[in-house]
């Protein structure tokens, strides 16, 4: 993964943003949740300060969190500890799962994470990875910003497909439409279930997309 990301995510400040984050899945996370087979061994990718690894919790489904920041993964393991959740979290290099074939029901790429792949062949080689760790029949769900959107709302904050929300920062999440994410899935050789625009919390919070698809 990138520098630029890398170092985003260890500095203490930004880590600090996350704190305050609303910790209920969002509209189109539940909708997605709903196709998981109950139980499920879930992978969260970019887990963060664990929203979404401890509303899945919650949910009666198996979590494992990874993330490339330290600094992330030290808090998320506090915090887990704190709440009596049994949920592992794990940093990582940011492009290898270190995990063994088929190793889990569900793979999540959420908060719009694979933004941050920079560049076609290294989230194509991410999301070959994220193949070879799925169970047959196994769950692929990511999440990307709606460049539409984006272009009818901030396009004061995009150069070319580079969205970037910070004034005065380097790092920049890449945007997308509906026809990238069923590429990006197709080369991948997954199964797409559904691609669509996604609601957040309310209306007023815009739309991401999202992709489900099946190995």
């Amino acid at each position: 993964m990138d520098d630029i990301v890398s170092q985003w995510y260890e500095d203490t400040k930004n880590v600090d943003e996350m704190q305050d984050w609303n910790p209920e899945l969002k509209e189109w996370e539940k909708t997605v949740a709903g196709h998981f087979p109950s139980g499920a061994r879930i992978l969260d990718i970019g887990c963060g300060l664990g929203r979404e690894a401890f509303a899945l919790c919650d949910l009666g489904f198996e979590v494992v969190g990874i993330d490339i920041s330290k600094e992330v993964i030290t808090r998320v393991k506090q915090l887990s500890a704190a709440k009596e959740y049994k949920i592992s979290f794990f940093d990582y290099d940011g492009e290898h799962l270190d995990f063994p074939n088929e190793s889990f029901d569900v793979v999540l790429i959420w908060a719009q994470t694979l933004g941050l792949l920079y560049g076609e062949a290294l989230k194509n080689r991410y999301l070959s990875e994220c193949k070879r760790v799925l169970k047959t029949d196994g769950l692929l769900s990511f999440s990307t910003h709606d460049y539409n959107y984006l272009k009818e709302n901030y396009p004061n904050c995009l150069d070319g497909r580079k969205f970037f929300p910070y004034a005065n920062a380097d790092i920049y999440w890449e945007a997308f439409e509906s026809d990238d994410l069923i590429q990006f899935a197709d080369q991948a050789g997954m199964e797409v279930i559904l691609c669509e625009k996604g609601k957040i919390y309310r209306p007023e919070d815009g739309t991401i997309l999202h992709c489900l698809c099946r190995k």
